[in-house]
């Protein structure tokens, strides 16, 4: 299908959805699959060898990184017929971070804190995989269908080798966001990548970057130059461990700065923020080694994690689905962005009660056949859960729908839904967590057997009612596990949840309870 000058085989493009100075983003049908997808074709022309090693260089990086839950996956690429090259992308919905600043103002402290530490796990996984990024900034965060943020624009990445030029310009970067050596053009680095993040988290929590001033007015190149120089300015109203983080990370000289993404990611996730205005959702993380980055004697810095994930692990269970129906947001590089829909209450987890067990129930085993658990009224009459020998299932009475599952390093956020509008994920099954396997991690849990009994494709078939039947053939089953908070409180429950593989992902009304099938 032809658009414009662009005819691409396999694709029927709809819509121009922004143009930028290297690229135009459009809105295009993959004819195979039958799914809507973000087709971003460059407007240079690959006329050198070193173009199309570039280009090579964009994709190559990309393509690795596209497993990744917190990087915008990247489903084919090529070159048309005028050697102008295009990539075929998930299409995001929910605009970029950096439309949300602009149109919303600052995130909520967990909020932002939380996106740090997921992204900073991908540009861990970056950076193992041997790639920069190199333009780490709120307008390259997208917000896909289900909720989560994800990684942008790897147009600008390096896939650094003794003998590659690596070319560096001060035209390729972001200045608000770009670390200080970036202006006297040195080598870009790991540490380079760390110091954009931490100013994108930054932003984040204040609504401007670092050293910005606050009527929004702009800085010459110079002026930015010099107020690199200017001591950490510590944002108003949030935790002296997180500013404390932050001010690390974005020092000015790179050897005083965190240089791995990972010990960033870590950092973040270790920081408590109770006492301030929300409580974290990470999982406290005790008796940990101390950091490893660079401080000054009187610092005070949270602690890495113990039992820290591998560099760029992530969560290979969490499913795929088809992409969003809605407009893509892309780099202000490359294209402009569309606004983020803000109509969703984010939770940790689950309602729930503090013990986890059913009233006047204990244990694994609930005498009650209809009792309130972890938070909602729930059965043992008719429920194929319970059936599950051993296990302690029971079947909700009062449907719960969530609109995203987000897994940062095994330790889950999920965000409510009205079962009554569009959703993805609705709870099946609900039980105490295995004696034997008492973990809130979601990766951990997830292979315990009793967890995969439950949880299953046969349990999830017989709990569905007539209208499950109708809204989709195929469902995804997953699990959300007690979150942090709930974990110190004394939860011990975990939830079946599945997803409907529908055109857009999305299913409405309850599809689960009353009037299941045989």
């Amino acid at each position: 299908m032809r658009f414009d000058d662009v005819e691409l085989s396999g694709y029927t493009i709809q819509e121009a959805l922004g143009q930028g100075g290297f690229a135009t983003v459009y809105r295009a049908q993959q004819l195979a699959v039958g799914r809507e997808v973000a087709l971003k074709v460059d407007s240079r022309v690959l006329a050198s060898p070193r173009d199309r090693q570039r280009f090579l260089r964009e994709v190559t990086a990309a393509g690795q990184l596209s497993g990744h839950p917190h990087v915008v996956p990247v489903y084919d690429a090529g070159v048309l017929a005028d050697n102008r090259p295009y990539m075929v992308l998930e299409l995001c919905p929910g605009g970029s971070l950096g439309d949300r600043l602009h149109r919303h103002g600052p995130l909520p402290l967990k909020e932002a804190r939380d996106i740090g530490v997921g992204i900073a796990d991908a540009v861990a996984a970056a950076h193992a995989a041997g790639v920069l990024h190199r333009d780490i900034k709120p307008g390259n965060i997208l917000v896909n269908r289900y909720g989560g943020v994800a990684l942008a624009d790897f147009g600008l990445a390096a896939m650094p080798r003794p003998d590659r030029e690596l070319s560096v310009t001060r035209e390729a970067l972001t200045p608000a966001y770009a670390p200080p050596e970036a202006f006297h053009l040195a080598e870009p680095s790991t540490a380079g990548d760390v110091y954009a993040l931490a100013a994108t988290v930054y932003a984040l929590l204040l609504g401007r970057p670092p050293h910005y001033p606050q009527d929004g007015g702009q800085l010459s190149l110079a002026e930015l130059i010099v107020r690199h120089t200017w001591p950490y300015p510590d944002l108003p109203g949030v935790p002296h461990p997180l500013n404390e983080v932050l001010r690390h990370a974005l020092a000015a000289d790179p050897a005083q700065r965190i240089q791995d993404a990972a010990v960033l990611r870590d950092a973040l996730a270790a920081v408590d923020l109770a006492g301030g205005p929300t409580v974290s959702t990470v999982p406290a993380h005790r008796d940990a080694p101390a950091s490893p980055y660079p401080r000054a004697a009187h610092d005070t810095v949270p602690p890495v994690p113990s039992g820290a994930p591998t560099v760029g692990e992530a969560r290979g269970r969490r499913p795929w689905l088809v992409a969003g129906l809605a407009a893509v947001a892309v780099s202000v590089t490359v294209s402009v962005s569309v606004v983020v829909h803000e109509n969703r209450q984010t939770v940790t987890s689950p309602p729930a009660s503090a013990t986890g067990t059913p009233s006047g129930g204990s244990g694994r085993a609930a005498s009650d056949k209809k009792a309130a658990f972890g938070g909602v009224a729930t059965t043992t009459e008719d429920c194929p859960a319970a059936g599950v020998e051993g296990v302690g299932g029971r079947c909700v009475l009062t449907p719960e729908c969530w609109s995203g599952i987000t897994d940062i390093s095994g330790s889950v956020t999920v965000s409510a839904a009205d079962c009554h509008t569009s959703h993805v994920w609705e709870t099946f099954a609900v039980a105490p967590l295995p004696s034997d396997g008492t973990t809130n991690n979601a990766r951990d849990l997830i292979r315990h057997p009793d967890v995969k009994a439950l949880c299953s494709q046969q349990v999830r078939k017989r709990s569905m009612n007539a209208a499950g039947a109708r809204a989709a053939a195929e469902w995804n089953v997953d699990i959300i596990p007690p979150s942090a908070t709930q974990w110190s409180e004394g939860l011990r429950v975990f939830r079946c949840v599945a997803a409907a593989i529908t055109e857009d992902g999305e299913v409405t009304g309850s599809n689960f309870g009353t009037g299941r099938q045989p």
